[in-house]
């Protein structure tokens, strides 16, 4: 069970990104119809040269619903980039984001990751409150634990705006408010 003492927060900031401490792969959403990209995945672009963006105008990458790219890089303390497609940015919705956090996390288990830095899927257009993603997120990977035991994650950092993550900090102090009653 990802428990809240696992999870941390960075903001969407480079300097603080590079202050983190290293991890298996880092996921960043990639929506159909929003370009240039935005939040952490257009912050990634940058550090990476535009590498994302190269694969966008090359057709490689479309951001479709589903759709999973795997890149390596050493640019960021995280070794591995996943992106996520997410379609366009109208369809999205809580089953959508449900979704997209299972395949997330259904990938993260294929690939053996252990630690983890997590965009969360349409909070760099607000699609969800910052509230509710962590609900949802916590929700989705104790249902991915329960099917598939010995695979959580030992460390998640979400990475949101920074009052996105006062909000979800506050969320998580009264989870454990209520684990504690």
């Amino acid at each position: 069970m990802l428990a809240t003492s696992q999870i941390a927060f960075v903001p969407v900031d480079l300097s603080r990104w590079d202050r983190c401490p290293s991890g298996d792969a880092i996921v960043v959403p990639v929506w159909a119809d929003v370009r240039p990209l935005r939040g952490a995945a257009g912050l990634l672009d940058w550090r990476l040269n535009g590498r994302l963006s190269r694969l966008l105008r090359e057709g490689r990458l479309d951001g479709l619903a589903g759709e999973k790219l795997l890149l390596f890089t050493n640019r960021v303390p995280w070794r591995r980039v996943l992106t996520i497609g997410l379609g366009p940015t109208t369809s999205f919705s809580e089953d959508a984001f449900r979704a997209s956090l299972g395949a997330v996390f259904d990938a993260l288990r294929g690939l053996g990751v252990q630690s983890a830095g997590l965009a969360p899927p349409g909070r760099d257009v607000d699609r969800i409150t910052p509230e509710r993603a962590l609900r949802v997120l916590i929700s989705v990977a104790e249902q991915r634990e329960e099917q598939f035991p010995g695979t959580a994650l030992s460390a998640l950092t979400i990475i949101d705006a920074a009052p996105a993550i006062k909000a979800m900090v506050e969320t998580v102090r009264a989870i454990e408010r209520s684990l504690a009653r």
